[in-house]
């Protein structure tokens, strides 16, 4: 029972601007039904009454409406799309209403505000959000071209009579009419945009409460649809010979029923309610005029002094409060930030910063030491690489400088021609040194000794000794998988199928010598 209640409270003022829009156009039967004389200075009060209710929408929208929100220009066009089928309704019945053929294209023109005004609700609800997404987006340019195209076929009713059927030379037209099938098309496409609109409006509310009593819409559009009923069966009330309500003013105020039930439910933003949000808020803030006479305020807020009006944004007003103030269009905004929180951790910290500063320095001198170590660990290794590299260039001198050193009277290489053997020992015997100026080119299977590096001959002279990859790389000072890739080199480049072939092809080339 508790939750009906407040349910039923929340609709009230809904439901008190249904009533208001209803009685609104109960009044017009007064001036409709010739209840008050149709004579100076009351002729044509009907279109007058209506004329100035359409003009007090048009006023109103644009008040309610965010004037820069992306579908205020949308809704301005729907408010005149009002207006002027009031105006359309006034010419018929007033200016036209004895020359046929202008009258009943008028009554045509009625058809183009009354497919604008759902055409335009329906634009609004796809831009009530800031972006248009998915099908919404691509929805907006089928419905104008549908429309478009109907209100072009109603005008043209004339030549094809597929909307309204009239007899043989327009003989009593306006009351002796049918309906064509495009009649029916037309009223179903205007409650398909009106229902399209509505549902799109709901489906985008994030508001849950608004969401629940959107329900209440079925009220404008089972009044709207019973009006339009009457009026197409004929079967609406008469007095003194005329409706108590004609088909332009039933369907405007039920367009601007839905719509306003649209904007009381939060469906469609509006300028409303800022004194309540303001109320509610919990900080201090409030919204002043150029003059600094407060419009909006919150409960907390307290009343600006002149002197405080004049601050400069961000201004200490107490111990531990600040003002700001920014402008906005037409006043400023004021609010205090209250800082105490703010000033006991600033004080908080401005005691640990000293307590930190010790403590800084003394993580600064380990850093120091640190990096002090690390250089010298770094340089160590550098001299131990040096050192290791010094042991294994000296461990890989050629036999030609060996034999230098060891200050041999002559060396010569035995794959050497046998002339030339024979001339170094002639003049070795006669007391010469001789030594060759280069390597000799020896074939190693696909490619010569000439072919492999430095490295690789290193590489192959301790595979002549038949040890491990591990221990050839311990004393080479290399990674395995460098001596790996070594020996897979001169492969490739020898030819050879195992480095068993390859080291014994060498050692009998004389490229290599085990343990030497």
């Amino acid at each position: 029972m508790g939750k009906g209640g407040s349910v039923l409270r929340e609709l009230k003022p809904v439901l008190r601007r249904i009533g208001l829009y209803y009685l609104l156009l109960a009044v017009n039967i007064f001036p409709c039904a010739s209840l008050i004389p149709d004579r100076f200075p009351t002729r044509n009060l009907s279109t007058i009454y209506l004329l100035l209710l359409s003009v007090c929408l048009v006023l109103y929208y644009a008040h309610r409406v965010p004037p820069r929100s992306s579908f205020a220009p949308t809704m301005q066009l729907l408010s005149w799309m009002g207006l002027l089928l009031i105006l359309l309704r006034g010419v018929k019945y007033s200016a036209f209403a004895e020359v046929g053929v202008l009258a009943r294209h008028t009554w045509y023109l009625y058809y183009v505000p009354m497919l604008l005004l759902p055409l335009f609700l329906f634009r609004i609800a796809l831009l009530v959000t800031p972006k248009e997404r998915g099908w919404e987006a691509r929805a907006w340019y089928p419905a104008l071209g549908l429309t478009l195209a109907l209100i072009l076929l109603v005008l043209s009713n004339d030549l094809h009579q597929q909307v309204f059927a009239f007899r043989l030379d327009f003989f009593d037209w306006d009351r002796s009419h049918s309906h064509g099938w495009l009649f029916y098309v037309v009223t179903l496409w205007q409650y398909a945009l009106y229902l399209a609109a509505v549902l799109i409006l709901v489906s985008k509310c994030r508001i849950g409460g608004s969401r629940r009593s959107a329900r209440i819409l079925l009220i404008p559009f089972a009044v709207g649809a019973a009006l339009n009923v009457l009026l197409f069966t004929g079967t609406m009330p008469k007095l003194n010979g005329s409706h108590l309500v004609e088909f332009p003013e039933a369907l405007i105020c039920s367009a601007a029923t839905v719509l306003e039930c649209c904007m009381q439910l939060g469906l469609i933003p509006t300028n409303q309610d800022y004194g309540k949000l303001f109320h509610l808020l919990s900080i201090s803030a409030q919204i002043t005029d150029s003059r600094g006479r407060t419009v909006y305020a919150s409960r907390t807020a307290l009343p600006l002094t002149r002197e405080q009006f004049a601050m400069e944004d961000n201004t200490r007003i107490g111990e531990h409060k600040v003002l700001r103030r920014m402008p906005l269009p037409g006043g400023f905004g004021f609010w205090q930030d209250d800082l105490t929180e703010l000033d006991r951790l600033n004080e908080a910290l401005a005691e640990a910063k000293d307590a930190l500063t010790q403590e800084s320095e003394l993580i600064r001198l380990r850093g120091a030491l640190k990096e002090r170590q690390a250089k010298i660990e770094q340089r160590t290794r550098v001299y131990d690489a040096i050192a290791k590299r010094t042991r294994r260039q000296a461990q890989s001198i050629s036999w030609l400088a060996r034999a230098r050193r060891i200050q041999v009277d002559s060396f010569w290489y035995k794959d050497g021609h046998k002339d030339s053997l024979l001339e170094v020992m002639e003049r070795t015997m006669a007391g010469e040194r001789v030594y060759p100026d280069e390597t000799p080119l020896v074939r190693l299977g696909c490619a010569t000794n000439h072919d492999l590096t430095e490295r690789e001959l290193d590489v192959l002279k301790e595979l002549s000794t038949g040890d491990t990859n591990a221990e050839i790389a311990e004393r080479l000072g290399v990674s395995v998988a460098t001596v790996k890739s070594h020996i897979l080199h001169m492969m490739e480049k020898t030819g050879f199928k195992t480095r068993t072939e390859l080291v014994s092809e060498a050692r009998g080339l004389g490229i290599v010598v085990k343990n030497l």
